[in-house]
């Protein structure tokens, strides 16, 4: 397909169009390499600056890997599916492990984790609001680095009051093999409602150093909130997930939707 120069859309983004319909037809299958900045000048006519600039803007959008030395390839990893449901508790609870774990094992992929930090701290004010207590009130911390195929994919900080947490497992070093869902439940607690918070921003120098996160790319933050049956908050996880790996779905019920069909 012929680029058009006298267009009102720049170059950039017609090759980048291009190379999208034909990543998504098929047409260059996950794995292959893109054209160097040669062959862009060749087939398409355009400069290494708008062949690098419509490869950038496919990286960001997760279509293309550029390996340094190598050339620019069709993503050959799925994204990531992060699925926000009623039933979230019902899986963690079925397979007897995190649900990270549960849900890469489910998308073919395989989980890891670093931890970072376990330990108590002074509650961020935001993270107080939510847990109910004032602000520098004392809690648990669970901090790790969660990856996917031995790539950095959510950075996790999950909080606990120390009502709940003090003492037990949750306090504990080390990850626990069936994560902190099904350590609380254990301890005689059960989820009943929750809250999710989504909100997307650039990543702060160490939290792109430990993502390893090249420039430009943003981060998804997931505030998720959980409440027992006396409105008492059981935990809040902060996430940040890394834009480009992932996909967020959110499924729901309908209260009687089958009866309610005309």
């Amino acid at each position: 397909m012929a680029l058009d120069p006298t267009a009102d859309r720049p170059l950039t983004l017609q090759l980048a169009d291009v190379l999208r319909r034909e990543i998504r037809d098929g047409a260059r299958p996950p794995g292959s390499q893109l054209p160097t900045e040669s062959e862009f000048l060749k087939r398409y006519g355009v400069s290494r600056t708008t062949a690098r600039a419509a490869l950038q803007q496919l990286a960001n959008e997760g279509l293309v890997v550029t390996r340094k030395g190598y050339g620019s390839f069709v993503r050959e990893r799925p994204p990531i599916r992060r699925v926000s449901s009623n039933r979230r508790h019902t899986a963690h609870r079925a397979s007897g492990k995190p649900i990270f774990d549960t849900e890469a094992v489910e998308q073919g992929q395989v989980p890891s984790r670093r931890m970072l930090k376990v330990g108590m701290v002074e509650a961020p004010p935001e993270i107080a609001q939510w847990l109910q207590i004032d602000p520098e009130d004392p809690v648990i911390i669970r901090s790790r680095l969660q990856s996917i195929d031995d790539q950095p994919a959510v950075l996790s900080s999950s909080y606990f009051p120390l009502w709940l947490a003090k003492g037990t497992r949750l306090e504990q070093p080390g990850a626990l093999l069936e994560g902190p869902d099904n350590a609380i439940e254990a301890l005689g607690f059960r989820f009943a409602r929750g809250a999710e918070l989504l909100s997307a921003r650039m990543p702060t120098p160490e939290e792109a150093r430990v993502l390893r996160l090249p420039p430009g790319i943003p981060v998804v933050r997931l505030l998720h909130i959980d409440y027992d049956d006396e409105d008492r908050t059981l935990q809040v996880a902060d996430d940040l997930y890394v834009a480009d790996r992932h996909e967020f779905v959110f499924e729901w019920t309908e209260p009687d939707g089958d009866k309610e069909r005309s």
